[in-house]
């Protein structure tokens, strides 16, 4: 500043600036006008679940921290709320003093909200200039903001500008302070990106089930229905799909009528196509609102994509199916789908992956979208494309497989690996797919694709799957069917009871199906339904009635000459005389299976057959038998190139050996297998190798190898959810951590240990880690003695 100037505001005379050639004029005896001050909203009352956003936020905000940070996401997923109580908690922190500044931009407003020069003439105004001290063009504008925001970092005084729902970086690219002592903090649906503009994104998800519960009971406050139904508000914060905004809104239905119960609320938006309309009822800012303003940001080729990508029912869309529903190739595809996700419209999980997924609220209003403009996006034609596909690769894979018949192999057919991991990748869409057909009036489709899909789901003991399934196969013809039809939907309804592990529920539906071809003298359904029934009751502890029908199933195959059926039977056979300790008959009966799979020169169930008689002959005690057996299976999977199936051989033999006081081997065995499943990437398997190599070396003594493996274990088995397998890892560790002198972290691990066994029903081992926790902690509380100094 110069003298001239520092005498004209010491004395109250006229100060006249120059700024890039524009003139700016203050009153005689005035200057800008007192601080704004905290001009934040309040913060709100109760944030839950966004303990590590928070921390990353307020991470970025404290000195050092970047000077842009933006915090993007869905529509009502909480941004705002996140950016104002972070900013209160800086403030509170005294990081900014009453330099906190909050513009509310409406960026997704109709007309676009504020532009980016009246966002500076804001700021100037929170700043304190009075309007008529502003004049001259907007670059003048941002020339003075920066002046006075250099003016403070002069003054070692920090500012934070908190600028919500910019809807693109045109809004906010003015307010980026100079240097690195200010902050800038935006919310936007957009993960705002552009040449030249720099920030830092925290992108925020839907809220984890736990939260979102607590989140709908506090709008519940003194009121008994959250205690009184806890299973209900933890329905309807999953039919709110987690979402904050949602959730709001579900509060304050139930807040309006205090005689609704929670199971009530649930009951209504369990029906998707009108949870949208009820979660908007009576409300003007309800969901749908809020969606509307973001897709009607979308440029039409984009909003097309989004609409399409709908008629995918599954709970994500790879980009194959994507390509096949829009018509569009990958490459062209790509740049629309990523449109999306800056929008927060979609997500691609995990990221490079290829798959996209919606959140539910959005799917349900993008399905609805494209109803309405079905006919100019094709989306009829999209149906019968991705139905046709589906039903085409079921049939290719079931023949891959083998189902009833020999397996095909050879040029255009896929290998049993290549067959899993379509299955695994896009197991839930073809499972959707049927109820899908269901839904659009296509019960024949839905009954074929079910046909084809339930052999996967039951081999490979997606059980629930295979349940739903054939449940929908059942209900798909209302009644309409013939009897044979319906006598094999029941049958495979008892199938997948079984394979849902509910043999008693399959028991009633097999029985039914039975007497159905008894009756219209239809040997073959008679067989298949006599096998099925065999393992109903085997799974029910009745032998007799479970060897009857399988040796009732195996005369009727005989007769057929159906070598493959035959095999089966011999297999429920042998886990029949397997679990009622008939261990010579099992043994025997296997033996017959690997000769009769040799014979059709099957190999992939030769493989299987003797796994299996590995098994039997381990708990015969002839343990070297067994791993000779095992040794065979493991080489006729590795000439097939079975790499699922050689890691489940090669634990086993692992598994085998370690009994055996071979731990060398064991380990040797065990990392093979590890390193199979890292390439096949599958968390559960790849967590429980690890666990066993853990033990492995505690039992030698080498404790911080078990620590490593073993905390690596109980990671990726709590991220499988499998509460069983973790359980003694957990204990395992407990122990390994205790042994370390790691008191502290082994009455942790303890606690969590009591905590898996408790979930699993396990009163012994829940006692057991929890009396060790006290012991640990109640040692660690007593006064340590020593030398007493006079």
């Amino acid at each position: 500043m110069s003298g001239a100037e520092q005498h004209a505001r010491a004395s109250g005379h006229a100060r006249i600036t120059q700024i890039g050639g524009d003139q700016i004029n203050y009153a005689a005896g005035t200057g800008p006008a007192p601080g704004a001050g905290l001009g934040l909203p309040e913060a709100p009352p109760v944030l839950v679940g966004r303990e590590g956003p928070t921390e990353e936020l307020l991470a970025l905000l404290a000195d050092g921290g970047p000077t842009v940070a933006v915090v993007s996401g869905l529509a009502g997923v909480g941004k705002s709320a996140l950016a104002v109580a972070t900013a209160h908690r800086a403030a509170e922190l005294h990081w900014f003093g009453d330099r906190v500044f909050f513009l509310r931009l409406r960026g997704y407003a109709p007309g676009g909200g504020v532009a980016g020069p009246d966002a500076v003439r804001e700021m100037l105004r929170l700043l304190g200039y009075r309007d008529a001290d502003v004049q001259g063009s907007p670059d003048t504008w941002v020339a003075l903001y920066r002046a006075r925001l250099a003016e403070y970092a002069r003054a070692g005084q920090r500012v934070l500008i908190v600028a919500d729902d910019a809807g693109e970086v045109s809004q906010v690219r003015a307010l980026v302070p100079a240097g690195s002592v200010h902050r800038l903090l935006i919310t936007s649906r957009h993960r705002l990106v552009a040449p030249g503009f720099t920030a830092r994104h925290v992108v925020l998800d839907e809220l984890a089930a736990g939260p979102a519960s607590l989140l709908l009971s506090a709008a519940l406050t003194e009121d008994p229905r959250p205690s009184r139904e806890p299973e209900a508000i933890a329905s309807v914060a999953e039919q709110c799909g987690r979402l904050p905004l949602a959730l709001t809104v579900a509060g304050a239905l139930l807040v309006g009528d205090p005689g609704l119960s929670v199971a009530e609320l649930a009951e209504q938006l369990a029906d998707a196509r009108t949870r949208l309309a009820k979660l908007d009822s009576e409300l003007d800012d309800g969901v749908r609102a809020a969606f509307d303003l973001s897709y009607a940001r979308l440029p039409e080729d984009q909003a097309r994509v989004f609409r399409l990508l709908t008629v995918n029912p599954g709970p994500d869309c790879s980009m194959a199916y994507a390509s096949l529903l829009t018509g569009e190739e990958p490459a062209d595809l790509r740049p629309k789908l990523a449109a999306l996700v800056r929008a927060s419209l979609l997500a691609e999980e995990p990221v490079g992956s290829g798959r996209w997924r919606m959140h539910d609220l959005v799917r349900l209003y993008a399905r609805e979208r494209g109803e309405e403009c079905a006919a100019q996006d094709g989306r009829e034609a999209a149906v019968d494309a991705l139905l046709e596909d589906l039903l085409l690769k079921a049939e290719v894979m079931q023949r891959a497989l083998g189902v009833d018949t020999r397996r095909e192999a050879g040029p255009g057919m896929p290998s049993v690996d290549e067959v899993i991991r379509w299955l695994r990748a896009e197991r839930p869409l073809l499972v959707a797919a049927v109820g899908f057909a269901v839904e659009i009036g296509r019960p024949a489709t839905a009954l074929e694709l079910a046909t084809l899909a339930l052999p996967f789901l039951q081999i490979y003991r997606y059980g629930q799957d295979a349940l739903a399934v054939a449940r929908m196969a059942l209900a798909a013809t209302d009644g309409a069917e013939s009897p044979e039809e319906r006598a094999g939907r029941l049958h495979a309804l008892g199938l997948a009871y079984l394979a849902a592990d509910q043999p008693e529920d399959g028991v009633g539906p097999a029985t039914q199906a039975l007497r159905v071809f008894q009756q219209l003298s239809l040997r073959l359904g008679e067989g298949k339904t006599l096998n099925t029934l065999g393992s109903l009751y085997s799974a029910t502890n009745r032998w007799a009635e479970a060897e009857r029908a399988l040796k009732g199933a195996l005369d009727i195959f005989r007769r057929l000459g159906i070598q493959h059926a035959e095999v089966t039977v011999l297999a429920g056979l042998a886990r029949l005389y397997d679990q009622s300790g008939r261990l010579d008959e099992a043994v025997a009966v296997l033996r017959q299976s690997v000769s009769c799979m040799h014979t059709l020169e099957d190999r992939h169930r030769v493989a299987s057959a003797l796994d299996s008689l590995a098994h039997v002959l381990w708990k015969a005690g002839r343990e070297e038998e067994s791993l000779s057996v095992r040794e065979e299976a493991l080489a006729i999977q590795r000439e097939l190139g079975e790499h699922e199936q050689e890691v489940r051989t090669l634990s086993a033999l692992a598994g085998s050996l370690a009994e055996m006081g071979r731990d060398q081997d064991a380990r040797s065995r065990y990392e093979e297998a590890l390193g199979a499943i890292m390439e096949e990437g599958n968390p559960y398997a790849q967590g429980e190798i690890l666990g066993n190599l853990g033990l492995l070396h505690r039992r030698a003594g080498r404790l911080d190898q078990a620590r490593e493996m073993l905390e690596r274990a109980c990671a990726l088995l709590a991220s499988s959810g499998d509460r069983r397998t973790e359980a003694p890892l957990a204990m395992g560790l407990a122990v390994t951590l205790n042994a370390l002198d790691r008191h502290s972290e082994a009455a942790e691990a303890f606690e969590h240990a009591a905590e898996l066994h408790a979930g699993l029903g396990d009163a012994e081992g829940e006692a057991m880690a929890r009396a060790a926790a006290v012991e640990l902690r109640e040692r660690a509380a007593r006064p340590r003695r020593g030398w007493r100094h006079r």
